[in-house]
């Protein structure tokens, strides 16, 4: 599957849900995060996804900049988050901005009875118990 597909079956995921998707195409705009998501009621979710090849992926250092501004305007109210998502094999890699991800210190959901969207609201809701 390709990085679009994997982009198009979140968005269709989100919307299907009650929520909103949108993945932002600007082959100018460098290190632009490439997704926007707000599953219903809950903060916006601004995200850079990546197809995972090995064991780990991440942003490009462009993106991480970019991430890490959301995260500090945010300042800790919530109502923006920035996250990377990675995709291998139908699983979900969920987690906050950094140069390198392990896939294995993610959160993901290994079971294909949840959609993406059910998936992201489990992501956020043990972000907010881990603190």
């Amino acid at each position: 599957m390709k990085e679009a597909d994997v982009k198009r079956a979140m968005v269709k995921s989100m919307k299907e849900s009650g929520g909103y998707g949108r993945r932002i195409e600007d082959q100018y705009g460098v290190g632009i995060y490439d997704t926007i998501l707000i599953p219903f009621g809950l903060p916006v979710f601004m995200a850079e996804v990546k197809i995972v090849k090995d064991n780990t992926f991440g942003p490009t250092l462009r993106q991480f900049v970019e991430l890490e501004r959301i995260k500090h305007v945010g300042f800790g109210a919530n109502h923006v988050i920035p996250i990377m998502i990675g995709w291998k094999n139908g699983v979900y890699y969920f987690s906050p901005p950094k140069m390198s991800i392990v896939r294995n210190e993610c959160f993901s959901v290994t079971t294909t009875d949840k959609n993406f969207h059910d998936q992201l609201v489990l992501y956020y809701h043990s972000m907010k118990g881990a603190k």
